[in-house]
This record gives structure tokens, C-alpha cells and sequence, in this order.
């Protein structure tokens, strides 16, 4: 299954890059078109941020030798599954971490490889920073936690346990 969410992945990434090469540069000018391509080509090339941060993700937490399985269905937004039941709290934290990593090389390319002067690029560095957020709002409480209580959360992330209960 992991073959499969690559090249979903990959296949969302190199989309998104071929809609970026062909159409970010009529976000350059002013007017409708312009507004409107940057928007869209921004959006596109920004949504990328989170396979890179669910990648990160199971990158490390394959490094940290972590029990995880792959998500179970094409549709869903996550990787994997991290079975916090049977992972300690240093394969939570690396896993945390790498994530971030991921989230950090989406920074990286919106505002290092990126021309300023686009709409597109501005959009595109919107939605890495919301990104961030998200991570910040959501992850790091998390890892706060592990570290202040000594436990990791016992939820399996990635996955909907109201659905597995109704599939049970």
C-alpha cells in the first residue's frame, strides 16, 4: 500500500509542479487572470506541503524503528497509522520531528526557491505558513505533553477510530 500512497503522492507533487511551470507566470501582472492564476497556482503548489509533512512523518518513524501501517485507503490525507499502544515516547517524538522536517522543507522551497514577485509564490507561502500553524495549533501540544508527562497520547494518529469502532 505504501507503493500505491507514494505514487499518489508523487503523482500530486509532480502535478502540481507541471501546473506551477505552465502557469505561474500569468500571476505576474495585474487583472483577472492574473488574480485568478495566482490564486489557483499558488493553491495547488501550496496543498503540497502536507505530503511532504506526512512523508517526514513516516521517514522517521521507519528510522525510529516504529510500528505503523499504511493508511487504508487511497482518500485519506495520512500516510500511515503510528500505533501509539505499542511505540515508546522516543519513536513518537522522532516521528513528531520528522514531520516538522517535512513541514520545514516546504518553508524552505516557498521561500527559498520561490520569485517574490509572483501571486502565485505569495499564495503558495500562505499556505506553507498556514501549514506551520496547523502543526503548531495541533502537533505540538502532542509532543508538549509526551514530554511534560513522560507518556505519549493514546490515539493512533492517522487513523479514524469512529470508523474502525463501526468497522469492528
Amino acid at each position: 500500500m505504501y507503493a500505491k500512497l507514494f505514487a499518489r503522492d508523487l503523482a500530486i507533487v509532480s502535478g502540481a509542479v507541471l501546473v506551477w511551470m505552465l502557469g505561474s507566470g500569468l500571476s505576474a501582472g495585474p487583472g483577472a487572470v492574473a488574480d485568478f492564476a495566482g490564486v489557483v497556482v499558488g493553491a495547488v503548489l501550496g496543498v503540497c506541503a502536507l505530503p511532504l509533512h506526512e512523508w517526514g512523518h513516516l521517514l522517521a518513524a521507519v528510522l525510529a524503528r516504529s510500528h505503523v501501517r499504511p493508511a487504508g485507503s487511497l482518500r485519506s490525507i495520512f500516510v500511515f497509522s503510528f500505533d501509539s499502544q505499542r511505540n515508546s515516547r522516543r519513536q513518537f517524538l522522532v516521528t513528531s520531528v520528522g514531520g516538522w522536517l517535512g513541514t520545514a522543507a516546504a518553508v524552505w522551497v516557498a521561500y527559498g526557491l520561490l520569485p517574490s514577485d509572483l501571486l502565485a509564490s505569495r499564495v503558495a507561502r500562505g499556505l506553507v505558513v498556514l501549514s506551520v500553524l496547523l502543526v503548531v495549533v495541533t502537533e505540538v501540544p502532542l509532543v508538549v505533553r509526551a514530554l511534560w508527562t513522560g507518556r505519549i497520547p493514546r490515539v493512533e494518529i492517522g487513523s479514524d477510530p469512529a470508523r474502525e469502532r463501526a468497522a469492528a
